[in-house]
């Protein structure tokens, strides 16, 4: 019955169509169509209404400036213009999906529908009116603004590996975290800054598929570390005789550069991709010198000798070493001045060998779950391959003697390096024996400190596997330009760099950099606030048995393990108990929560 009424419809007789399938097409070619403002109504009406609306739209007039919806309109109408009846905004799911919707209404709202169309359709032609006259006003207002943006949001963008170097000074680690000062942070401001990255993408890094080879934590530097992410590589902001480099390192501090960027594969994972990274750790050292007498760490080793008869202190020259210096200071000396004469001491050549012995320990592949936190033992994750470990001559700097280790692995875990390093410093200082660092590989979960940041460096990742596919593709290129198979343009687009820094001729300025700003930063920050000396003090002044396995047998006993459930990154006697029992403590070194666990690698 509703087709009857349908095709008895006044209206449909005087409009002459009778089915949808005669209504006019709007994906007509743009000759085929009406110009102007009529144009704009027609489609609005078509979409609608029908070709009675459109009719209807034809003779009214358009406003020469359209009032405000809400002044002209009523209710009734301003919610068919949304969305189509009850559908709301949009065509929503009582309404339908535009005019697909409309045509699934029962009989009666299609009759209303139909019934109602002359008058909605005006008011919808009006409306498209207004909206194409206000555009033609608002183009001309922006002008070339508009068409600006436009081309700017279209530039191309290439997946790139961004090298980069910085200090890790005043920073709470590398990755990206709203709300803290990160130097990625940083990095992504100069990108968006520099032009390129588009505004559009300038509040998500996730949009330019930012990653990172390694992320570094709070205070710890890098030579070149890898970022990977889309960028707009030639930006309308720089000068065409300035390198993009140079262009971006003109947003960045002087601690923050960018080295090199290069065209990668898109698969290119900058962390996945990386088969060893090698890290730098550099400490003063008379940290290995032993506890002051009458402390509660020199009180416990002390004990532990005691009680072990087949101890033999002329085995390890570091007891000897500490005895000579600590009887040296004067009684009742302060913190301050055990500071000042810890600098001037040497230490001797045994001890730098002892240390040796101590660092090769790690080499190998081992589970090192006792050097990362949040890890299980039977966590696959932890089994962890160091592939060399090397120990340099000692050097003087500032009147203070320092040594640097060398690491290179496969990869490392949160803090690994750092509790490596705070192990080595704690067993040689207590001389325990070098057979203490295979029993850390085992199921007891023991406290183990990690050392100050301020000494880590990451000296670069490596990409040995990536760097030789990279050299045999391009010398495929090389064999298809010389034949002619392809042209010089297509040759520049396919060609990538190996990502090396020295292959890149950026060796002497990397070198320049980590002299100016990470080794001599290093070496003021550790000179005017003793990050290293405030460190082993409040170990030194710890009360607890955390450390029950800095004993001459190197094992580690029931007392200084952790149980399931218990965290060993937090001491089991808090820093007001440890103080309030040794007075000497003057100092603590800031927690976890102060430095920002950004983590060693991922």
């Amino acid at each position: 019955m509703a087709n009857e009424k349908r095709d008895a419809s006044p209206d449909a007789s005087r409009s002459g169509a009778e089915t949808p399938s005669k209504r006019p097409r709007l994906d007509k070619p743009a000759d085929a169509l009406p110009e102007g403002p009529a144009a704009a109504a027609a489609a609005a009406a078509q979409s609608s209404a029908g070709v009675e609306a459109a009719q209807a739209a034809e003779k009214a007039e358009v406003p020469s400036s359209p009032a405000p919806a809400r002044e002209t309109d009523s209710p009734s109408s301003r919610g068919k213009q949304r969305g189509g009846g009850r559908g709301g905004r949009g065509g929503g799911a009582r309404g339908g999906r535009g005019d697909k919707g409309a045509g699934k209404q029962g009989p009666k709202s299609r009759t209303r529908d139909r019934n109602d169309a002359p008058r909605e359709g005006s008011r919808n032609a009006e409306t498209a009116a207004k909206a194409a006259a206000a555009d033609a006003s608002g183009a001309a207002s922006t002008g070339a603004g508009t068409a600006e943006d436009d081309k700017r949001d279209k530039l191309p963008k290439k997946k790139v590996a961004v090298l980069i170097g910085y200090s890790g000074l005043g920073y709470k680690g590398s990755q990206i975290n709203p709300g803290t000062e990160t130097i990625e942070g940083d990095v992504f401001k100069a990108l968006v800054a520099a032009g390129c990255i588009s505004e559009d993408n300038s509040t998500n890094p996730q949009k330019v598929s930012l990653a990172r080879a390694a992320r570094t934590d709070a205070g710890v530097h890098a030579a070149v570390n890898v970022l990977t992410l889309k960028l707009i590589l030639n930006p309308p902001s720089k000068a065409d005789e300035t390198s993009i480099e140079d262009h971006i390192n003109s947003f960045l501090p002087s601690g923050i550069r960018v080295w090199s960027i290069l065209r990668v594969q898109g698969s290119f994972d900058p962390r996945r991709v990386c088969d060893q990274r090698q890290y730098e750790y550099t400490l003063p050292t008379h940290v290995f010198l032993g506890p002051k007498p009458g402390t509660p760490m020199y009180e416990m080793l002390e004990k532990a000798r005691a009680a072990d008869s087949s101890f033999d202190a002329s085995a390890w020259p570091i007891i000897g070493a500490s005895k000579d210096f600590w009887s040296a200071q004067p009684e009742g000396s302060d913190f301050l001045a055990d500071v000042q004469a810890k600098k001037t001491w040497r230490m001797p050549r045994e001890v730098l060998e002892q240390i040796r012995t101590f660092v090769q320990a790690y080499e190998g592949s081992h589970n090192f779950y006792n050097f990362t936190v949040g890890k299980d033992f039977r966590d696959r994750s932890c089994q962890r391959v160091m592939r060399k470990l090397e120990i340099t001559e000692p050097f003087i700097v500032n009147d203070t003697e320092y040594i640097s280790v060398t690491f290179i692995g496969q990869s490392f875990m949160l803090h690994q390096i750092r509790k490596m390093v705070g192990l080595v410093m704690l067993a040689v200082r207590s001389a325990s024996p070098p057979s203490l660092i295979p029993e850390t590989f085992g199921p007891s979960r023991i406290h183990v400190p990690k050392a100050p940041g301020l000494g880590l460096l990451l000296i670069s990742p490596h990409y040995t596997e990536y760097n030789k596919r990279i050299t045999e593709a391009n010398s495929k290129l090389d064999e298809l330009l010389a034949a002619g198979r392809i042209d010089d343009k297509a040759y520049g687009e396919q060609k990538r760099d190996a990502i090396d820094f020295v292959s890149l001729g950026l060796k002497d300025r990397i070198d320049e950099f980590k002299q100016e700003q990470v080794y001599k930063r290093m070496w003021s920050v550790e000179q005017d606030d003793l990050v290293f000396s405030k460190w082993l003090n409040f170990l030194d002044t710890f009360v607890g048995n955390d450390f029950d396995y800095l004993n001459p047998k190197g094992v580690i006993p029931p007392s200084a393990t952790y149980k399931k459930g218990e965290n060993p990154e937090k001491t089991r006697a808090t820093n007001a108990d440890a103080a309030a029992q040794a007075p000497s403590a003057e100092v603590a070194p800031p927690s976890d929560d102060e430095e920002g666990l950004a983590g060693d690698d991922e």
